[in-house]
């Protein structure tokens, strides 16, 4: 927040509308904004020192006009007023009106004093810390109060921190692997941020639909998602159960009695998020494995020869990978 021409920063001095609006746009870093609508007053002209930050400010509804004619750009904020503009702009928890009132309640000796209108952007402004506080008055949030330099210095300053440290959990969140609940597989090796899902992994699928090594031939198509999210130990996210799999199948072989089971051998192609078709080649047949504490456990194959394979709308199926397949678990790319 910068000073006067004369080197003076005047700490005491009431922040005025047109300051406030020059403050906000250069926070902001909105300086260059075209101005695509100009408002026209009687208490301010284009000579104005402020005049485009004020229209900006405007444009950008950080501020409104007193009424049609008239902005008041020497008239003062009040600290309801920049706690309600800098609540607006922050990203905020939402929080309920009881919540509200129980954090301003600890906080403030003149709560009773505080608007119910104001209450909910209060007690929010208060959780994430950016109300300026100064001695002797800490513990009254004086919201009908005009704000100061200082304080509004102070105001900026706690928005700067809010937002740098909302945009440094970004950058955390967008390169740190994904983490989500859901079914354990074990057989993977991790390579740095790209997992590698290895052969002969078995796999939940749900069916969309039916298919059967009696009734289906090679080249038809069917659909499929995961049966859950397929996770690692470490509980990093490797394919979504909101991935839609669409299926090809590649070879059939029927049940043929006291000889062999009926098999199926498909592939399934998903999207990923670089729009590309990925493929994952697997074969499903009469094994039922078990899912124990959300981990796969070894198939226990039938005994019984000659029984084809079948799946049916809403069944989940087991299929086992014929080859690798590999998913960067920082961006949910998979490769195959």
């Amino acid at each position: 927040m910068d000073g006067y021409s004369n080197g003076m920063f005047m700490p005491s001095k009431l922040l005025t509308r047109a300051e406030f609006a020059a403050i906000a746009i250069k926070a902001l870093k909105q300086e260059n904004l075209p101005i695509e609508k100009i408002y026209t007053f009687d208490d301010i002209n284009v000579n104005h020192w402020a005049y485009n930050d004020i229209q900006k400010a405007i444009n950008l509804d950080i501020l409104k006009p007193v009424d049609e004619t008239h902005f008041y750009p020497n008239s003062y904020i009040t600290r309801s007023e920049i706690i309600t503009f800098l609540v607006n702009l922050l990203k905020t928890e939402n929080i309920s009106k009881e919540d509200a009132i129980i954090a301003l309640q600890n906080a403030y000796l003149d709560f009773e004093k505080i608007p119910d209108w104001f209450k909910v952007t209060a007690g929010k402004a208060e959780v994430i810390d950016i109300i300026a506080k100064e001695p002797p008055r800490q513990k009254y949030l004086d919201c009908d109060k005009f704000v100061s330099r200082a304080q509004a210095a102070v105001f900026f300053a706690n928005m700067k921190r809010e937002i740098d440290s909302y945009i440094a959990e970004k950058i955390k969140e967008e390169t740190s692997p994904k983490i989500a609940e859901g079914i354990i597989i074990d057989n993977v090796i991790q390579n740095g941020d790209v997992v590698t899902i290895n052969a002969k992994t078995v796999l939940p699928i749900m069916i969309l639909g039916q298919i059967s090594s009696k009734n289906n031939k090679a080249g038809e198509m069917f659909k499929a998602s995961f049966a859950g999210n397929i996770v690692d130990y470490e509980h990093h996210l490797l394919l979504s159960k909101d991935i839609i799999l669409i299926g090809k199948i590649l070879d059939v072989t029927k049940g043929k009695h006291f000889i062999r089971n009926g098999e199926l051998i498909f592939e399934l192609s998903c999207i990923n998020n670089k729009n590309i078709l990925t493929k994952i080649i697997g074969y499903a047949e009469n094994e039922t494995p078990k899912v124990e504490g959300n981990i796969i456990k070894k198939a226990a194959k039938s005994t019984f020869k000659g029984r084809n394979f079948t799946a049916k709308d809403g069944q989940i199926i087991y299929i086992k990978l014929m080859k690798p397949i590999r998913v960067n678990i920082v961006t949910s790319e998979v490769f195959d």
